[in-house]
């Protein structure tokens, strides 16, 4: 019994150290990015009722730009969208994000989910989701109905 939880927590160990390679690698951020420069998808802050009741920005990296702006599916790998959730004082409060991370989830287009909530101290806190973990089956249970323009919602820029 004590050799078999050594071995499960060595393969712990091993898996988390293969996924911190792997975002490394592919130069993603354990945080969410600097989103601020990207290209802002809604043309004012909406409210748009969604999983995501608050009034909100979205923005798109320039990877995915084209593919979010021209509806030209599937987004390339690299592409990241967040949706930065504003308060009463338009401050942001929450940002959601999804990246396209190849071979990551190739069920549900391969991207990746994650929140991030600023802190008292002003820093976003959060995580990004593995796949298989709670949070990432509530993400793919929504946006499974967006297959058609690859699992993200773009109803939000006023189309």
């Amino acid at each position: 019994m004590n050799r078999a939880i050594r071995s499960l927590a060595l393969a712990s160990v091993l898996l988390v150290g293969l996924t911190i390679t792997m975002v490394v690698a592919q130069g993603m951020s354990e945080g969410p990015p600097d989103y601020r420069e990207w290209t802002r998808l809604n043309p004012q802050p909406n409210s748009i009722a969604s999983a995501h009741p608050t009034v909100k920005d979205v923005f798109v990296n320039d990877a995915g730009a084209d593919a979010a702006l021209n509806r030209d599916f599937p987004f390339p790998e690299g592409s990241e969208l967040i949706k930065a959730s504003l308060g009463d004082d338009l401050s942001v409060f929450v940002v959601t994000t999804m990246r396209k991370v190849a071979g990551f989830d190739p069920d549900n287009g391969d991207w990746q989910y994650g929140m991030f909530e600023r802190g008292s101290d002003g820093a976003f806190e959060g995580m990004w989701a593995d796949v298989g973990s709670d949070m990432h089956m509530m993400c793919v249970s929504c946006h499974t109905n967006a297959a058609d323009n690859d699992f993200a919602f773009l109803t939000y820029t006023g189309d």
